[in-house]
């Protein structure tokens, strides 16, 4: 069957039933464009959900702290046998992480650093949305662009994105002034963006199960990440070979990854241009829960770089490696800002890291490759430095 090029939807379907201005389903079928006008006025604006939302907030922030409690968040990823991609998997909602071909992977999902970059644009936008919201500010559209910028001066930190600039896309009738309050509030109000700043070292602790050295898995299966490590190492290594001998490239201008937010409230993550993940809130934020939270999402960016890493690592090394699982954790309280919890923290605290790996390798062996993965993982790093945000306002119009 001939190949059509890969444009990976996450959550497609669900995408497909919210109404949003996006999600309209298919055009062209009014011969009248008066009679398609008055039916238009059936999908719900951006306008009316923040005053829905201003309700429900004003709802859940009613509920004394003793009605709540701390709650575990869980993201879990799982390297996929041959195929070598991350499986993310949050409650019910799943997506696939790759890498490109030139790094032995298949280019068949997101990238984790732009991945990560649009998680903290997508909670900066839903918190962006729930200060609109209280305040009774009208927004009929939002999009948060946002990307990592070069160190003003030289460190010696571990290359991955950092020095967070975001550009908020607005049409609202509302001031300057006003606009500009809402930025600082919702990256005040940000538990994502708040996590991210501060600097937080995550333990990472192996559960491990030895296997047999002489494992074979012949190609009557697809079966085996051992195989697709071995595949990688050959990648790897002519890809350094061939870096020797290139001129490195010059920095091109850098443009998304994007957090657009829908007239329901949730928010469609760009990546890459072609993957696109949703976010939403549950109910009782005001959301329909179509997908994961941001929050969920950034405990899971930590996890398929680690697994990805660790992947990498474990190809340079010469390991052999037969199954690969990574779970994160991390404690998220409700209660923070009521009354009796002024000082309890808006973030994820006690983050942890849990990584099962089948081998062959002596557990000494597999120590030093977590520490080597550690070292070099882009997105560990993100959470143990201190990270940076600033942001600018562009007012757009809502297109048609």
């Amino acid at each position: 069957m001939k190949q059509t090029k890969k444009t990976l939807t996450i959550l497609a379907a669900l995408i497909l039933s919210i109404g949003s201005a996006n999600a309209q389903g298919v055009e062209g079928v009014f011969k009248s464009a008066k009679k398609k006008s008055v039916l238009a006025k059936n999908a719900p604006s951006l306008r009316q959900h923040l005053k829905e939302r201003k309700a429900a907030i004003e709802v859940w922030n009613a509920v004394p702290a003793s009605e709540l409690k701390p709650v575990t968040l869980t993201a879990d990823v799982v390297a996929k046998n041959r195929a070598g991609y991350r499986e993310l998997r949050v409650r019910e909602f799943h997506y696939i992480g790759d890498c490109g071909y030139s790094d032995g992977g298949q280019d068949a999902g997101v990238e984790t650093q732009t991945t990560a970059a649009a998680v903290f644009a997508s909670d900066l936008a839903d918190s962006y949305i729930n200060q609109a919201a209280l305040r009774g500010i009208d927004i009929d559209s939002l999009t948060i662009e946002i990307h990592g910028q070069p160190d003003k001066e030289p460190t010696n930190r571990v290359p991955y994105n950092r020095n967070f600039l975001y550009t908020i896309y607005v049409d609202s009738p509302a001031s300057d002034a006003e606009l500009e309050q809402l930025a600082v509030e919702a990256e005040r109000n940000s538990s994502v963006v708040t996590l991210i700043k501060k600097a937080v070292t995550v333990p990472v602790n192996i559960v491990y199960t030895h296997s047999s050295r002489e494992r074979v898995i012949g190609g009557e299966t697809l079966e085996g990440l051992r195989e697709y490590i071995h595949g990688k190492r050959q990648a790897k290594l002519a890809a350094q070979e061939a870096a020797k001998n290139s001129p490195r490239p010059q920095q091109t201008k850098k443009t998304g990854p994007w957090a657009t937010v829908f007239a329901n409230g949730a928010r469609e993550l760009t990546i890459s241009n072609k993957y696109h993940i949703v976010h939403d809130n549950p109910a009782y934020l005001g959301g329909t829960n179509i997908g994961l939270t941001s929050r969920e999402n950034a405990l899971g960016v930590l996890g398929t770089c680690l697994t990805h890493i660790s992947e990498g690592q474990a190809a340079l090394l010469n390991l052999d490696i037969d199954s690969l699982h990574v779970r994160v954790e991390g404690e998220w309280d409700p209660r923070a800002g009521r009354k009796g919890f002024e000082n309890e923290p808006i973030e994820p605290q006690n983050l942890r890291v849990t990584l099962y790996v089948t081998t062959p390798e002596p557990i000494a062996t597999i120590q030093k490759w977590i520490e080597q993965t550690e070292n070099v993982c882009p997105m560990y790093n993100v959470f143990k430095d201190t990270q940076t945000f600033e942001h600018r306002i562009i007012r757009v119009k809502k297109s048609k």
